[in-house]
């Protein structure tokens, strides 16, 4: 009976390591994007200091940013803006699209554009 137990708990160890597996794209805008527009999207006050800019360019779930159409934003990564750094080199276009999906995830009650 212990060992039916022990392997029970093992097997729903392991099936909730899998949910709790890190998204991909996450983890994309964690390495890539997060350092200037913070975990949560609405920026790095820090890197808004450093660069001399105002905060609200590092927002992406403020109004401005989630106006404008997935195409922009799409280009905006792929080309950079401003002291953006252009990232078409660096990531697979997949990776762009999946990132502007995954940023306007962040906003609450945000929709594609």
């Amino acid at each position: 009976m212990n060992r039916a137990c022990m392997a029970v708990l093992i097997l729903m160890s392991m099936a909730a390591s899998m949910w709790a597996a890190e998204d991909p794209t996450q983890s994309l805008y964690v390495q890539k994007c997060a350092s200037c527009h913070g975990k949560d999207g609405k920026g790095a006050p820090a890197m808004a200091k450093m660069f001399k800019l105002e905060m609200a360019l590092f927002d992406l779930t403020d109004k401005a940013t989630l106006d404008k159409k997935d195409e922009e934003l799409i280009k905006i990564t792929s080309k950079g803006l401003n002291k953006m750094p252009a990232y078409e080199t660096k990531l697979k276009a997949e990776e762009i699209i999946a990132l502007t999906t995954y940023f306007r995830s962040l906003a609450p009650s945000s929709k594609p554009k």
